[in-house]
């Protein structure tokens, strides 16, 4: 069965012959989309030209393009962000955005710049693409970590706080005498005293209640 028949003044813009149709449909989710066809479904949306024959950017997607509303603004945030550079590259090799922003430095005039050599973007140096890309990610340096937020630095000090009370109740169940009976609450006084003095200093003690 066929997808729904477009009004004529979206014909031209959509250019059936590449972008509609089962088999642009299959391109278009394995990430095989080309720059022109991602900029046009830029251009649907933007322009808001979907309206002309759907009620909605989800419910167009589907039906005329043969691909979800997400599956759509994803293909147009990376056209944003990378401009057709990537679309070109990903019609020679599979390659994630991540890794495209690790070699896009290197892509200049239509080639990859590697090793001193220009390699055109042309399917017939697809493997010859594919191995310097791969050489270029291997090579980057690590990426750093972001510094963790205040809460999952609280997230992480609430499981170590479970963890040493737990310890706590572990060792005050051995039924400790003498020396070690001391240690255990010289060390429950000073945690217990050092976590107060946090309170105090910070305005987390809990206030008395009013009569």
């Amino acid at each position: 069965m066929h997808g729904a028949l477009l009004p004529p003044e979206l014909v031209e813009l959509l250019q059936l012959g590449q972008i509609l149709g089962q088999n642009q449909s299959f391109a278009i989710v394995a990430g095989r989309c080309s720059a022109a066809q991602a900029e046009t479904i830029l251009r649907i949306r933007e322009g808001r030209l979907y309206l002309r024959c759907a009620s909605s950017w989800k419910a167009f997607c589907p039906e005329y393009l043969h691909i979800s509303g997400t599956q759509a603004d994803r293909i147009i945030r990376m056209w944003q962000q990378h401009g057709p550079a990537i679309f070109e590259l990903r019609q020679l090799i599979r390659i994630t955005p991540e890794d495209f922003r690790a070699v896009e430095p290197f892509i200049k005039e239509n080639a990859l710049h590697f090793n001193d050599e220009a390699i055109e973007l042309d399917p017939q140096n697809s493997q010859k693409i594919a191995d310097a890309v791969d050489d270029l990610c291997r090579n980057m340096p690590p990426k750093e970590k972001p510094a963790p937020t205040t809460l999952e630095c609280l997230a992480a000090l609430d499981k170590q706080c479970q963890a040493i009370v737990s310890e706590f109740q572990r060792i005050a169940n051995l039924k400790c005498h003498g020396e070690a009976r001391a240690r255990l609450e010289l060390t429950l006084n000073f945690a217990s005293a050092a976590l107060q003095q946090i309170e105090m200093e910070h305005g987390l003690y809990p206030q008395e209640p009013r009569a």
